[in-house]
């Protein structure tokens, strides 16, 4: 009996059907689990090795000895600049220091030299008044008082001293000797001029005396000459200058015992001032000015 062609065809096992190729159906994959070849990973993912496995302690040590040079260095720098700075800080006020205390020494010899002439003045005025105050006695006795309120006082140089101590600047000047000397020749200053004060308050005392002595008329021809110049008054201006009719000032005892006294107070302390203060401030002033010298190399 003839095969039937369906039956041959049920009888083909169904795992034995030809692949479709065109209507294959590929499973969608999970983009996390695509996998990528290595060579796609050699091009797009590039790692820069370091071998640090390979350093041992001596690597890390002299790594850590050229930071700490670095900034030990740069730490060494600065501060010699800053020494630097503060050395030609401290040299520019040094030498504003030698002006003002050459200026100082200057004022002090002037003032020595005034005070001498205030006190042959004063012995002259006393022992006058041991004799009759008439006629040419007279006339000299009024001539000296127009010089006994002289009230003058060192005009001090303290300005570079001044900013020094207030702008904090003290701290340029390293030799610690110095600046005990520079600190104890203002507090001579200070001490000459609370004397000054004093003789200035005194000297307005006298005003009051000595306007009631001497005739105002011949104050006023007077009043053209100063003490400090008085050495430079000839003998002839002196002799001119006396009234050729002085009044007597017998009748003016009790004012001119007043004025007297005043005078003595005044004629003592500038003694002293002469004797023992101004020379003791002329003498630190000068070794100031050789140790300033010689400390900061100024000619």
């Amino acid at each position: 009996m003839a095969e039937n062609p369906n039956d041959a065809h049920l009888d083909e096992p169904t795992g034995n059907h030809p692949e479709n190729t065109s209507k294959e159906i590929i499973p969608k994959q999970d983009p996390e689990t695509i996998h990528h070849s290595p060579e796609t990973e050699n091009m797009e993912v590039h790692h820069h090795t370091h071998a640090h496995g390979n350093k041992n302690w001596k690597s890390y040590f002299w790594e850590f000895l050229m930071l700490f040079l670095a900034v030990s260095l740069g730490f060494f720098v600065e501060n010699q600049r800053e020494h630097y700075i503060e050395n030609l800080r401290a040299k520019e006020f040094s030498k504003s220091l030698i002006q003002d205390l050459q200026n100082d020494i200057v004022g002090i010899q002037r003032q020595k030299k005034t005070a001498s002439m205030y006190i042959a003045l004063a012995d002259s005025l006393i022992n006058l008044s041991q004799t009759r105050l008439e006629g040419r006695a007279a006339a000299q006795f009024s001539f000296y008082t127009r010089f006994m309120y002289w009230t003058a006082s060192i005009v001090w140089n303290r300005a570079t001293f001044e900013q020094i101590k207030n702008s904090g600047s003290l701290r340029y000047f390293k030799n610690q000797q110095l600046l005990e000397k520079l600190m104890k020749y203002d507090g001579i200053i200070n001490d000459i001029e609370m004397e000054a004060y004093n003789r200035q308050v005194r000297g307005n005392l006298l005003v009051n005396h000595i306007n009631q002595i001497i005739d105002p008329v011949y104050h006023q021809k007077l009043s053209r000459y100063f003490l400090t110049s008085y050495d430079t008054i000839s003998r002839e201006t002196i002799e001119s200058l006396y009234p050729a009719k002085p009044e007597s000032l017998e009748n003016k005892r009790s004012e001119i015992r007043s004025l007297l006294n005043m005078v003595i107070v005044q004629q003592r302390n500038m003694r002293r001032d002469l004797e023992t203060d101004w020379p003791d401030a002329e003498v630190m002033a000068n070794e100031l000015v050789n140790d300033i010298k010689k400390e900061y190399h100024i000619e």
